[in-house]
């Protein structure tokens, strides 16, 4: 991996904005409750007293949080319940850390990064050296972004679970995040300026959005870059992510356009180089292959996932899906259980 996308510094992060320090385990977890929310702390081995330190800068919603427990040979074991409001973005900077979260359970390194979501409770144990850093994200924020992208959405923002290797479009959100933090140690911080510190974290949010895997990835992922969509097209599509499951006509999708099919049609090939129901079809296969992927243990069969995404005949799903993605359905869901 290169270089510039594995972020271990010498040094803890952000060391012009500490904000505790501490030996006493006691006081240390009462402040990782103010800073983060409830939950509970303990220590498993190691040489007392430890030799804690945050560093914390705040955007306007978010906070950038590295944090060093400093116990010597020992691990720190953090319980956190389902908080519902914030979203943490972890990243390793020295040693290893593991975590539990949605019924996974991993370590993760330098070099790595993981999104844990609110509505599940995390389990997270740091050991010996373990240097991490934490971005705090509001999930109303976060979640707002994205209804400004596609529309209110009925389900909650959830992040897949695991260590995301920072490369490809992942290495752009933490190359950001470094860029950022860097700037901050400095003695005047461009990113914070009051005229610059809203676009810091609306462009934090957008790169997450974009780059980590999550429920709605597969929305982002059938958007065309640099082009602005007319809105005749994002009406039809809002449609389509919001009732894909049912039997949609391209009446349907004439309807919620409010403009002629032919222009429809014409707006389509333009913008998403396929005619409407192309695209219905497109998407509810991307859609089936992300529910085949994440079915392990569910006891679902490919029939069952064809009927779920609008496809009334499973054969002919096989082979659209086939044609796709290079690989019958039965073998996605097949390496899913042996994931």
């Amino acid at each position: 991996m290169e270089e510039r996308k594995v972020w271990t510094p010498s040094e803890l992060p952000l060391d012009r904005w500490n904000r505790f320090a501490s030996t006493e385990i006691d006081a240390v977890h009462q402040h990782m409750v103010h800073a983060f929310c409830p939950h509970d702390l303990s220590t498993e081995g190691g040489v007392p007293p430890i030799a804690f330190r945050h560093n914390q800068a705040t955007l306007r919603s978010s906070t950038f949080n590295a944090t060093d427990y400093g116990l010597p040979y020992g691990r720190v074991a953090v319980a956190i319940p389902p908080s519902e409001h914030c979203f943490l973005v972890q990243f390793v900077l020295s040693g290893q850390a593991q975590f539990g979260h949605q019924g996974h359970t991993f370590a993760l390194r330098p070099g790595q990064m993981s999104v844990l979501s609110p509505h599940e409770p995390i389990r997270q144990i740091t050991d010996a050296g373990c240097r991490h850093f934490t971005i705090k994200l509001d999930r109303a924020y976060l979640e707002g972004l994205l209804n400004e992208d596609f529309g209110r959405r009925t389900r909650p923002l959830i992040f897949s679970p695991g260590p995301i290797t920072i490369d490809g479009l992942a290495a752009s959100f933490a190359q950001f995040v470094r860029a950022v933090v860097e700037d901050m140690d400095n003695d005047n911080s461009g990113f914070v300026h009051p005229r610059a510190i809203g676009t810091t974290e609306e462009m934090l949010g957008r790169l997450l959005l974009t780059s980590v895997p999550h429920n709605y990835s597969h929305d982002y992922a059938m958007e065309p870059q640099n082009v602005a969509t007319p809105y005749y097209v994002r009406r039809a599509e809002e449609l389509i992510r919001t009732r894909y499951q049912e039997q949609l006509t391209l009446s349907d999708l004439i309807a919620a356009s409010g403009v002629s099919g032919r222009s429809l049609h014409f707006g389509f090939r333009r913008f998403r180089d396929d005619s409407p129901m192309g695209y219905l079809k497109r998407y509810r296969l991307e859609r089936a292959r992300t529910m085949l992927k994440e079915l392990q243990g569910s006891g679902m069969t490919v029939t069952e996932v064809a009927l779920a995404n609008g496809f009334l005949h499973p054969s002919k799903f096989s082979q659209d899906y086939a044609r796709r993605f290079g690989e019958l359905p039965s073998f996605t869901l097949k390496k899913s259980f042996s994931a």
